[in-house]
């Protein structure tokens, strides 16, 4: 089951994509071929993840890469899974659950 990962800023998706392959994701980056004024080729990262409970490990890591990392200005990352798509710009526990709920198909 692919989750694509976006950002508004190409270099820390580059970073969080080096994070998830540092996690033991598997990742394929590739263009989305649709983002007009991206600074590089690849501007999607893809992660396949083998079940719905790989989702909460995902975000676990995302948060944990977003908690280790220092942005003069957070850049907004957006999740995608089938027809789901929600985005993070501040990674609280609560939208963390809330992005785990929705990509699972747990959201009511």
């Amino acid at each position: 089951m692919p989750v694509s990962i976006t950002s508004s800023d190409d270099a820390s998706l580059d970073s969080l994509a080096r994070w998830l392959e540092d996690d033991s994701f598997d990742i394929a980056r590739r263009s989305s071929g649709s983002r007009p004024g991206a600074q590089g080729p690849l501007d999607v990262v893809d992660v396949i993840l083998s079940n719905a409970t790989a989702i909460a490990s995902l975000l676990v890591s995302f948060a944990a890469w977003r908690n280790a990392k220092h942005h003069e200005r957070e850049p907004r990352f957006t999740f995608r899974r089938g027809d789901v798509e929600l985005s993070i710009d501040d990674p609280t526990d609560q939208e963390i659950e809330r992005v785990i709920a929705a990509l699972s198909g747990e959201e009511s």
